[in-house]
């Protein structure tokens, strides 16, 4: 529970501990107000020096004093729900009453007997013992009381109550006997029976007390074996199925929840890994059934087939079935984790970008294009050398795929980020699609034909390289085309390559 929800226990117990502190105080102040104590003599012990003061304590101070503390508790619980806060509050004022009640009691039978010392015992014991567990028994019955909020009381409540109203149940039995001992036997010899209550009534107590706290917890775990039935059920072709969640907000209802959140999790990643084994198959199964049909045409009719040109389109599809099979394979090992192995470096992110646009310079598909880059001095990102580059290459191949006439590549520093923005001036992402060319075998309408368009996992991938190194690959906003933003944070490779071995 929140500490907002605890308040009125806290306040509760402060209430009940400042009532006693205030009435000790009030009883020392009137003893002092009456006067120097009288010399040794007959006249000390006829006194009555707070007996007026008592007698209002006696009625109606510690109704008084259990009202406030009620209110208290009231007002401290308004967040709470209804029923919650009348439970609480009616606990409050009933213990401290109870409490209070017996205390006063002591005051009355006490002052007629020696009333030169009530005053001073009253404010020693009340502020050492009196206040102190009047506030802790009435901060435990609002705690009781409030439930954690709920219609069940915790795991740790249950075995906290159980062990306490045990104890304290025989405890009070044990007391009760001893006293009957007392008068009933005053010519019984009293170290028989302590000898009989350590011998047998301690025991006694300390085992009934592990039976019934062995119970509470064998009741109180019912809900962790209820989990465990579920999750032993539970196989990766019944991954819909949740555990049973328990109605209270402690330890075995959080790990419910956490477990069914897992589970969440998993489902998800099963759904997302038969998904793309569906996609990868889907894509595999076109390019090879086009090259099987192309050979099979020509060793049909080798006649009149040349030979080169069948060779050279063969390649030319090898060559993209290589490019397919190789994003699969990467993707497949970013679903999985980090590789302990895995290096980290320092990288100038301008560097990068100067090299790959001059390779893509002389590349097919950026003959037509003005490329062109501008780094804003030296802008140094850590992570793996290998897959950053994927990600400028992927990047900027999207853009020379569908630009017209140019593309720009800027690279500049953010404060804690490196910025890399790679702009075409072809027809861009239209807003509702900027979700979606995110999606793995994604192709937007200008780009199906696999042999301009790709296999829809350029953009992917590179978000999820971006992801991985703790950056964002977004779409922004541009007059023409298309502009992918990629933001990575700047930090020290040491730190960076620390955290993965961690991971």
């Amino acid at each position: 529970m929140t500490d907002r929800g605890m308040r009125p226990v806290w306040a509760a117990g402060a209430a009940a501990w400042l009532v006693v502190a205030v009435a000790a105080g009030w009883l020392a102040y009137a003893d002092r107000r009456f006067g120097p104590m009288p010399p040794e003599g007959p006249e000390r012990f006829d006194t009555d020096r707070v007996g007026p003061q008592v007698e209002l304590l006696a009625w109606p101070g510690f109704l008084v004093g259990a009202v406030a503390v009620a209110v208290v508790c009231g007002l401290t619980a308004h967040t709470l729900p209804t029923a919650v806060r009348i439970r609480t509050t009616l606990a409050a004022g009933g213990t401290s009453g109870v409490l209070y009640g017996t205390y006063v009691s002591w005051l009355v039978q006490e002052n007629p007997v020696r009333p030169w010392l009530v005053a001073e015992e009253a404010l020693r014991w009340g502020l050492m013992f009196i206040g102190p567990s009047a506030g802790l028994l009435t901060a435990a019955a609002v705690w009781t009381a409030l439930g954690r909020g709920t219609s069940r009381v915790s795991f740790a409540g249950r075995l906290v109550l159980t062990a306490a109203g045990a104890t304290g149940v025989l405890s009070l039995g044990g007391v009760h006997l001893l006293r009957q001992a007392r008068v009933e036997g005053a010519d019984r010899n009293i170290d028989e029976v302590l000898w009989i209550a350590l011998t047998t009534g301690v025991p006694l107590v300390a085992l009934l007390t592990g039976v019934l706290v062995h119970v509470a917890a064998a009741r109180a775990l019912r809900p962790v074996e209820a989990v465990r039935r579920e999750l032993e059920d539970i196989t990766s072709r019944s991954l819909d199925r949740r555990v049973p969640v328990p109605a209270t907000d402690d330890v075995i209802g959080r790990l419910a929840r956490t477990t069914n959140d897992t589970l969440d999790r998993l489902e998800q990643a099963s759904v997302r890994q038969q998904q793309f084994v569906a996609d990868a198959a889907h894509e595999l199964r076109s390019p090879l059934a086009a090259l099987r049909a192309q050979l099979e045409s020509a060793l049909r009719h080798p006649g009149g087939v040349e030979w080169p040109t069948v060779v050279e389109d063969a390649a030319a599809d090898v060559v993209r079935l290589q490019s397919l099979a190789d994003d699969l394979l990467l993707l497949a090992s970013m679903d999985g984790t980090w590789h302990r192995d895995r290096a980290v470096e320092d990288i100038d992110l301008g560097a990068l970008v100067e090299d790959l646009v001059r390779e893509h310079q002389h590349l097919p598909e950026a003959r037509r294009l003005r490329l062109s880059h501008t780094a804003e001095g030296r802008v140094h990102v850590v992570g793996e050398a290998g897959r950053l580059e994927r990600l400028v290459r992927n990047l900027i191949g999207n853009a020379c795929r569908h630009a017209e006439s140019a593309v720009a590549v800027e690279v500049r520093g953010d404060g804690a980020s490196a910025v890399l923005e790679v702009l075409d001036d072809g027809p861009g992402i239209a807003p509702g699609d900027r979700r979606r060319v995110f999606e793995r075998f994604t192709r937007l309408d200008e780009s199906r034909a696999r042999t301009a368009g790709g296999a829809g996992l350029g953009l992917p991938i590179a978000r999820e390289i971006a992801a991985r190194h703790g950056g964002t690959l977004e779409i922004g906003e541009s007059e023409r085309g298309a502009r992918l933003v990629v933001r990575l944070p700047v930090g020290d490779a040491g730190a960076l390559e620390r955290t993965h071995r961690g991971a």
